[in-house]
């Protein structure tokens, strides 16, 4: 009897000696979850209160604070899983902020890059009008040295009809008389054909000016290409327009993650499917040259108008070369 007594109360201690053993493991884990909880508090207080992304991602934010918040408030033991998604939720918050904070950095980028665009075409336009003042200064000297010629013109002939009337002058002088008259003719008429290739010169360089000036539409940026680039009924770019693309090169590269539209217009004149197909072909040549400069054409859309969005009379001459253009957006 005294050994059965014995082996109960082994057993009887053995069993104390478990469920001790139990009682500690479940408490070191419950010390264990405590503890990632503080740590995952810990990480969102240092999170929050980072200057970098403190503007960012407050709903998410808000959010993960109810759920960290709703652990510490829970009675008895936090289960491990609800942790595990407390932290999962961080992590999320993490990664809005991350994003929003470097889509916040490209947008900034991206104005200064406008900025400065809007900066080189002021300055441009700039040059542009010096060279119009200088044009124009060069006409009115022109047309001083017409009326000049022209004066001359009508002192000779009035010497001469003077001398021939009162017949004191022979033939051959007669004849050298009309001759130089003649010759002051041609010089007036030279004169007046150099004023008018000036005259055309700056109305040349007006249009450049306005059709390569950026503005903002409702599809995007659009830099228009007037009727300067290609010859009459042609889709061949003029080489005078290729030397001089870079300005356009630089207005693209301003926006290397947007896609581009080009678009090609026409005047009235010919048929409506002729104008059509011209216009394309023109599109496709102005892509054509944007990839020889380095440009993706994956990005670019080339599009035909023909003759349906004029933007100004075709019943005129300036109203038509308005028509003629390309269009390059940069789509939003």
């Amino acid at each position: 009897m005294k050994k059965y007594s014995l082996t109960m109360n082994a057993r009887l201690s053995k069993s104390l000696l478990i469920l001790l053993l139990i009682l500690v493991a479940q408490l070191s884990v419950a010390a264990k979850k405590n503890l990632e909880l503080e740590a995952l508090r810990i990480e969102y207080d240092n999170f929050i209160t980072d200057i970098k992304y403190k503007p960012y991602a407050k709903t998410e934010k808000m959010n993960t604070k109810s759920i960290i918040e709703a652990l510490y408030n829970q009675r008895g033991k936090v289960k491990e899983h609800a942790v595990y998604m407390a932290r999962n939720s961080l992590v999320k918050t993490k990664m809005v902020a991350e994003s929003e904070y470097l889509d916040a950095q490209l947008a900034a980028e991206e104005e200064t890059l406008t900025a400065l665009n809007l900066e080189i075409l002021k300055t441009e336009a700039a040059v542009a009008r010096m060279e119009a003042d200088r044009a124009q200064l060069q006409l009115s000297l022109q047309a001083e040295e017409v009326a000049r010629e022209r004066l001359e013109k009508q002192r000779a002939l009035e010497l001469a009809s003077q001398i021939a009337t009162e017949a004191e002058m022979t033939q051959a002088e007669l004849e050298a008389a009309k001759d130089y008259a003649a010759a002051q003719k041609k010089v007036a008429d030279l004169a007046k054909q150099e004023a008018d290739l000036a005259f055309e010169e700056i109305d040349a360089l007006r249009r450049q000016l306005e059709s390569l000036a950026a503005r903002e539409t409702v599809d995007g940026l659009v830099m228009t290409l007037g009727d300067f680039v290609f010859g009459s009924a042609s889709a061949e770019i003029k080489q005078t327009a290729v030397d001089n693309f870079d300005k356009v090169i630089e207005f693209i590269d301003g926006y290397p993650n947007r896609n581009i539209r080009i678009e090609g217009h026409t005047d009235s004149s010919g048929s409506e499917s002729f104008n059509l197909n011209l216009s394309q072909q023109r599109a496709e040549a102005v892509k054509a040259l944007l990839g020889e400069y380095g440009v993706d054409t994956a990005r670019i859309e080339a599009v035909g108008m023909g003759e349906s969005m004029p933007v100004a009379d075709n019943n005129t001459a300036a109203g038509k070369a308005k028509n003629r253009r390309v269009d390059i957006i940069i789509l939003k």
